[in-house]
């Protein structure tokens, strides 16, 4: 694991620097549903680099610790520092920002730690990375304004029908996890019908719907 050391840190810089650029959209009066997307899409490509870095999951998990309490920390004492993908840029109290690395640690645990299967595990991370990246973008241009549309939930699921075909074995489970995915943006977060976080759901109910297929 010593020798994974300079993987760590690349990762932590690449995440950090895609934090920092959320703030300066955020800074130019880039509304923060979009800023904040930059955030999601550089965590994933964390992940996914932790995928094919790491010989196994425990790295990962430790990074994933390590941004939960970087990010919580400065939610609760300096809400300015993260301001481009939550703290005092978020309108409400959502805490987005703390629920994805939060929701990673037990989708490491169980994905790739216990079951040994890091692409499925780092997929689940990447339908909220990547696929609410993309329906926020979608959303964004077709409705100018944070709403649980149509055409942005049919974009979230195209994109996570790829990653799916990308990364996971045989397609239709991962195609089911995609499908999980889709419906559980939809229905949850601070607009949705289930007051709880997708940043922290998606990856939870899409991990356990394919582990259990």
């Amino acid at each position: 694991m010593i020798a994974e050391i300079p993987y760590v840190l690349l990762i932590a810089g690449a995440v950090l620097v895609g934090l920092w650029t959320s703030n300066i959209l955020y800074d130019l009066h880039v509304p923060q549903y979009i800023s904040r997307k930059i955030g999601h899409a550089t965590g994933g490509m964390g992940f996914l680099l932790c995928a094919f870095l790491f010989d196994s999951g425990w790295w990962t998990l430790m990074l994933a610790a390590g941004f939960v309490i970087l990010l919580g920390g400065a939610r609760m004492f300096n809400p300015d520092t993260f301001r481009g993908v939550g703290g005092s840029g978020r309108p409400t109290r959502a805490m987005a920002e703390v629920w994805f690395p939060l929701a990673a640690i037990p989708v490491i645990g169980v994905g790739w730690i216990w079951l040994e299967e890091p692409l499925i595990a780092v997929s689940c991370l990447l339908f909220m990375a990547w696929g609410d990246c993309i329906t926020g973008i979608v959303r964004s241009q077709v409705y100018g304004k944070a709403v649980k549309g149509f055409w942005g939930s049919a974009a979230m699921f195209g994109a996570c029908l790829i990653i799916a075909w990308c990364f996971i074995e045989p397609f239709w489970v991962g195609a089911i996890g995609a499908l999980v995915a889709t419906i559980t943006e939809w229905s949850c977060g601070d607009i949705g019908i289930i007051k709880l976080d997708d940043n922290l759901m998606i990856p939870l109910t899409s991990c356990a719907a394919i582990s259990n297929t």
